[in-house]
């Protein structure tokens, strides 16, 4: 493709700007965020704002060589702008879609600053990402038409590759465009920072550690002895949001982080080697008074619930993993977790167990629930139990209803699978919030 070069270059400017507002109405994702050109299914696929400009000021501007940032697919351009909004740096996306291109061209002029010069060399180039030379030549020649001499190289490379619509799982060669040819591709112009090239995979969170580590042996083919780093981020949803593997001169000391993102910054951090681990059964229904603590099961995924729990627990307080998996993974341990704010950003729920229930919440039990947690001084109750998904939002409601006249703390209600030489069972637990 490079020797007769079929890449076009589209440069943000008024007139794409109108261009796009004729296909698609520019609108904010959220109250307070930019408004950007979106379609459906654009903005299904893009980095939130908010994350965006979180995973930008992750990064130490000094740690990137002289140039450009590079996002080789670009999309909707957003993460693309976070970057070069927050490291002041002029970018270059690539995307193969036409339509796509001139909407992200639009919004890259949208966002950027009026006196901003460096942006006047943002460019998004329609074609293969793969094709670097392609692509460098057809940047470069726009560069010059517009009166600007310069060569710049790419300081940064951001890709975030399409993944087969709504699969559960699906291997590493259907991600587009393939990450590997990528990589070898853009390798010759990637200016070094102080730890080798500067490089983001943001990857699907359903990859396996199997796929992981094809990935990283393609990483340590092509960029020998550079620093890797895996990052898991959740947003809070009982679910690991995103994945990324940050390469070189942007990893940091340590092999794994997990992140957990508030609506607009990170909340807590934690970085480690990661390891293994493994939940204990339940005999007994847990003592009372001993603490039931909720975590997000992006600290599991990650593997760095140990680092977690050398600052949660005091020294000399026991504890015990009861449910590793799931959107509630579950602890439990006898002295409250620290305050600290990298410690209770991943905590979802803890307290004191008051109350144990032999069956879960019904509609013709609500009232009696009520009545026993008021009894306790407990005036809420948040049911954090696996129910029927169509019951579980009405029986909240009857409970809120129930219990609004009552004065007390709050509370939340977790299942609990306890094994029995006659079989295994679950029993639901109430818990005093902390």
């Amino acid at each position: 493709m490079s020797e007769e070069n079929s890449h076009v270059s589209v440069k943000p400017s008024e007139s794409v700007s109108r261009e796009a507002g004729k296909r698609v109405e520019r609108k904010p994702g959220r109250k307070g965020e930019p408004a950007f050109h979106l379609t459906e299914q654009m903005r299904r696929l893009s980095t939130p704002w908010g994350v965006a400009l979180a995973r930008a000021g992750q990064i130490d501007p000094g740690s990137l060589g002289p140039g450009i940032i590079l996002d080789a697919a670009v999309g909707s351009g957003l993460q693309l702008i976070a970057y070069s909004n927050i490291l002041k740096r002029p970018s270059l996306g690539v995307e193969i879609d036409g339509n796509v291109a001139v909407l992200c061209a639009a919004n890259m002029f949208s966002a950027a600053g009026k006196d901003d010069i460096q942006r006047s060399m943002d460019r998004v180039v329609i074609g293969d990402s793969t094709d670097s030379v392609g692509v460098m030549n057809e940047f470069w020649s726009s560069l010059r038409e517009s009166g600007t001499r310069a060569h710049p190289p790419v300081a940064m490379l951001h890709l975030d590759p399409a993944r087969p619509r709504d699969a559960q799982k699906h291997h590493i060669d259907e991600m587009e465009p393939p990450i590997e040819s990528v990589l070898s591709s853009w390798k010759q112009y990637l200016e070094l920072g102080p730890r080798g090239p500067c490089i983001i995979l943001d990857l699907s969170p359903r990859l396996d550690i199997g796929q992981r580590s094809m990935i990283d042996e393609t990483v340590e083919r092509l960029f020998p002895g550079c620093g890797r780093t895996w990052e898991w981020m959740s947003r809070g949803g009982g679910r690991v949001d995103r994945l990324s593997l940050w390469i070189g001169s942007l990893s940091s000391n340590e092999a794994r982080r997990c992140i957990r993102m508030g609506t607009k910054k990170i909340m807590a951090s934690i970085e480690g080697d990661g390891g293994e681990v493994r939940a204990i059964s339940l005999v007994d229904p847990p003592p009372f008074e001993s603490w039931i603590t909720i975590v997000d099961p992006v600290v599991l995924e990650s593997g760095l619930q140990d680092e977690w729990i050398s600052k949660a627990i005091p020294d000399g307080a026991g504890y015990s993993w009861i449910r590793t998996e799931g959107r509630r993974p579950l602890l439990i341990h006898t002295e409250p977790i620290n305050g600290d704010d990298d410690v209770r950003g991943f905590v979802v729920s803890t307290g004191q167990v008051v109350q144990h229930r032999l069956s879960p919440p019904e509609n013709h039990t609500i009232s009696q629930i009520a009545s026993s947690l008021a009894r306790l001084e407990i005036g809420s109750v948040t049911l954090r139990c696996s129910l029927d998904p169509d019951m579980h939002p009405k029986l909240q409601r009857r409970l809120h209803k129930a219990m609004r006249e009552i004065d007390g703390s709050r509370s939340f209600m977790v299942d609990i699978e306890l094994s029995r030489d006659t079989g295994n069972y679950t029993m639901f637990v109430v818990c005093r919030e902390d």
